[in-house]
């Protein structure tokens, strides 16, 4: 009898390389990476990851095994939700959700699929919304290895589960090839976030666009997110040095590390 439906799957899809993580029920875990083609002339930028994810899991996927999807931030547009008494219920929440990012993307914001998290009284919510496609595209490579997808969620959400005892109040960057988001939090709930593509991979540069986003965001409504505490997840990208009093914290990204293929 095969025992692969103890093993469990860990697949980061990212647009310069798939990571695949295999912790088998015992033994060593393990990792296997697949680059990625840049997007052709007409091709959706989340495309050529798929495709290598499909090919991996078709290489390494064994049927059975328990399969978790983290997909970078590249590939996520999310928005914030405003505490509202008024605006509690699912239905509620996702018409706010998309009135959002349809705000923010115009009719780009059709094509994605919005997942929001759970409502608590007097706190901003979080909508996160992917294209569609792409999700299609992963559950059915997972249907097709027969492997029981648990979770598929944004590196963001991923990287906030992984240190939730270590945060409370202050801001945390997630840094990537690329790629930054910020979240503020207040008593670990996300506050304020930004979450897009960063103008260079230079640490020197990169820690003066990180200033300017915190100054701007602490700037914003008076007592959102207190403190200068900045804690960093950072992969592929050397950690930025802060001036002006911060006490920055940095870590290596819980997802989708170095990987050998």
């Amino acid at each position: 009898m095969s025992l692969s439906w103890l093993d469990r799957l860990t697949l980061f899809i990212h647009p310069q390389r798939v990571v695949l993580e295999r912790q088998p029920w015992r033994g060593t875990t393990t990792r296997q990476s697949a680059d990625v083609a840049p997007p052709a002339s007409g091709e959706a930028d989340w495309q050529p990851a798929l495709a290598a994810a499909e090919a991996l899991l078709k290489a390494e996927g064994r049927r059975g095994s328990a399969l978790r999807i983290v997909v970078a931030d590249h590939f996520v547009r999310y928005a914030l939700l405003p505490w509202s008494e008024n605006i509690t219920g699912r239905a509620a929440r996702l018409a706010m959700a998309r009135a959002l990012l349809k705000n923010t993307l115009g009719d780009k914001a059709e094509t994605l699929e919005i997942a929001l998290d759970r409502p608590a009284f007097g706190k901003n919510g979080l909508a996160a919304g992917i294209d569609r496609q792409l999700l299609a595209g992963l559950r059915a490579a997972a249907k097709t290895r027969q492997l029981r997808l648990t979770t598929l969620q944004p590196r963001l959400i991923a990287e906030l589960a992984a240190r939730h005892r270590q945060l409370a109040d202050g801001w945390f960057a997630c840094l990537d090839a690329e790629w930054l988001t910020l979240a503020g939090l207040r008593g670990g709930e996300i506050a304020s976030l930004r979450n897009h593509r960063a103008s260079t991979g230079d640490p020197a540069l990169l820690a003066g666009e990180l200033a300017g986003l915190l100054a701007a965001e602490s700037a914003a409504p008076p007592g959102a997110v207190a403190g200068k505490k900045l804690f960093i997840a950072s992969r592929q990208v050397a950690v930025p040095i802060l001036t002006g009093g911060w006490e920055t914290t940095s870590w290596p990204a819980a997802i989708g590390g170095d990987a050998h293929a």
